[in-house]
């Protein structure tokens, strides 16, 4: 069924589109949030051994774990970044000793290096309120195990909180991407190797569809999320994959398809479709100046309308 472009149908498409955005996000968003906290635990619990309770915050114990520099980070007042932990230590950032545990090669070596300095901004910043049995010595045995389950609970939730927000945005990204490939697959295209430059149109064969291509514009090259050869016009159609979770956003996220559209268009003129695919809190203010370009809009909880293009 073709996009009904009355005033009645586009808002209904854009009200259904906002449920569609919603229902994800608060499903998803939560499974990723319970399985960063729960990670997040257990790497609580090992920096309580190696650290005695946030007794001792050594290079001993970074050394043994380097993981457990994740933790700490979020134990600080203010919680810090990995990039800009890594600048105060003189590296670009502290992921790489946070993903997984390090204690051969290179970066072994650099961790022994930075440790001590590690050690120093750690127990300087270290959020005392958080960690309270580090003030006191009067507290019984359960006082400190209830404690500890706060102040677990404190770190874990605020790990968890910027994992999952981070998580969910790959997710989302993916999911969306992901589901109009399937539309294309359904429709007798085949997928090429990603990461290429399309220059000419010649760069892909008619029934061919690509994903995260560089495209070449009148002025400069620019990422498309997904590309496709049309089989039977032969043209090309460059899409971009937008989805909004938050209503202010569009107005940028829309601006940067209208600006890539116009650069590319300039390039390949005719030969070329724009295309976008829309999800999420759009006003329709924006989904207007996209359809004033002439390019094809895709609804993603209305993937069928992505084949019907694709297979006709």
């Amino acid at each position: 069924m073709p996009l009904d472009l009355t005033q009645t149908g586009k808002e209904n498409d854009i009200r259904v589109s906002e449920d569609f955005e919603t229902r994800l996000f608060f499903h998803r968003a939560k499974e990723l949030y319970d399985v960063s906290e729960k990670q997040g635990e257990d790497l609580f619990d090992v920096t309580m051994t190696l650290t005695k309770g946030f007794s001792n915050i050594s290079t001993s114990a970074i050394l043994q774990d380097s993981r457990i520099i994740k933790v700490l980070r979020y134990s600080l007042v203010p919680v810090i970044s990995q990039m800009k932990l890594g600048q105060l230590v003189g590296l670009n950032t502290t992921g790489d000793f946070e993903d997984a545990a390090v204690v051969t090669g290179t970066k072994a070596h650099t961790l022994a290096r930075i440790a001590s300095r590690l050690v120093e901004i750690f127990n300087r910043q270290l959020d005392a309120q958080r960690f309270i049995w580090l003030q006191r010595s009067d507290m019984t045995k359960r006082e400190v195990d209830i404690a500890v389950q706060y102040a677990k609970k404190w770190t874990c939730s605020l790990i968890a909180n910027q994992n999952s927000a981070t998580d969910f945005r790959n997710w989302r990204k993916e999911l969306q991407e992901t589901t109009m490939v399937n539309e294309a697959v359904k429709a007798g295209y085949i997928s090429v190797p990603t990461r290429r430059t399309i220059s000419h149109i010649e760069d892909l064969l008619p029934g061919q569809f690509s994903r995260e291509c560089r495209v070449q514009g009148a002025t400069d090259i620019e990422k498309a999320d997904i590309v496709v050869r049309l089989k039977k016009s032969k043209q090309l159609v460059l899409i971009e994959a937008k989805a909004i979770g938050v209503r202010v956003d569009a107005f940028k996220r829309i601006k940067e398809c209208r600006e890539k559209f116009s650069n590319w268009q300039e390039h390949f003129g005719s030969k070329a479709i724009m295309g976008t695919i829309l999800s999420g809190f759009i006003p329709l203010s924006q989904y207007d100046t996209l359809l004033a370009t002439n390019s094809q809009v895709f609804w993603e909880h209305r993937p069928q309308d992505f084949f019907d293009f694709l297979d006709e």
